[in-house]
């Protein structure tokens, strides 16, 4: 197969790359199990850099168009047929589906735009917690949900494979605002989230004794960092401190004998009905309302 790159076209040569080889594929001038050539020796062909033919390969990958097999190269993937069956019998379902509306009376503009509509309806009142850190993300999604009950999770990666869904607000802690800036697309809404402070976790709470055990439990290790450095700073003796994290083993036998025990949202669940359970809510009142707002919500 012969693949013509122009780099004085507005279309990336990456974008060049993937769609003649998609098409390969699909013409059959590409096979099953075929060895595509090197990235070095492709871009020697085309006069490209080695890292920009890699780039191409790995985005058709992640199509299931190509697979990689260390130590040899790239493949045309097994998968890569489904793949563009599914495709021919979803163009003729579109096609179709255009043909029908036309004959109801509806121009193409018509169509998009209800099309657009449905799409952002069923997710505008849907926020999506960005975050690369499983763990805290778990938390965020669970505080968020006691509020709003279809707030969903997913990390930066996949934000920027393109997951979110159309009309979902995104919501992510405010240090991540860097990362997030570039990855929005135009009209994309986040909301950056403050953490509560100590002050207002601390808010009515009873201060120890200096003989009690204070347990401190969290799947996420930067909840169990911070606590202890909030616990000590308030002058709690480190000996009457036990730190655990979720992740280990039988973590529960460390509440044994704790008259109080500091976690997270999540954990406190699964605790729930166990004396002395402290919940720490990682996000702040003043968030939850900004939150409230870009739902439009009293």
């Amino acid at each position: 197969m012969k693949i013509w790159v122009s780099k004085n076209s507005e279309v990336p040569v990456r974008e060049q790359l993937t769609t003649q080889i998609a098409l390969g594929i699909a013409a059959g001038d590409l096979k099953i199990g075929e060895k595509l050539p090197s990235t070095r020796e492709l871009g020697r062909r085309c006069g490209l850099h080695s890292n920009t033919v890699g780039s191409a390969y790995q985005k058709l990958v992640e199509q299931n168009l190509l697979e990689f097999r260390k130590g040899s190269g790239f493949y045309v993937a097994e998968s890569a047929g489904e793949r563009i069956e599914g495709a021919r019998k979803l163009d003729h379902l579109i096609r179709e589906f255009f043909e029908s509306a036309k004959a109801l009376g509806f121009d193409e503009t018509e169509i998009m735009t209800r099309i657009k509509n449905r799409r952002t309806s069923k997710f505008s009142n849907q926020f999506v917690v960005v975050e690369s850190d499983p763990a805290l993300r778990q938390i965020l999604v669970y505080e968020l949900s006691t509020r709003f009950p279809k707030t969903i999770g997913v990390s930066l990666e996949e934000l920027s494979s393109g997951i979110v869904p159309t009309g979902a607000v995104l919501a992510a802690m405010a240090d991540e605002k860097p990362k997030m800036d570039h990855l929005l697309s135009d009209g994309q809404r986040c909301v950056y989230l403050k953490g509560r402070s100590v002050s207002a976790s601390l808010s009515g709470q009873t201060r120890p004794s200096s003989d009690e055990t204070i347990a401190v439990v969290s799947g996420w290790d930067g909840f169990l960092a911070f606590a202890r450095i909030m616990l000590l700073a308030a002058k709690v003796d480190p000996g009457n401190l036990v730190v655990r994290s979720t992740a280990d083993d039988e973590w529960g036998n460390a509440l044994t004998g704790a008259s109080i025990i500091i976690c997270d949202a999540v954990t406190a669940a699964s605790l729930d009905g166990t004396i002395g359970v402290r919940p720490f809510l990682i996000v702040s009142d003043e968030s939850m309302t900004e939150l409230s707002l870009a739902m439009n919500q009293p």
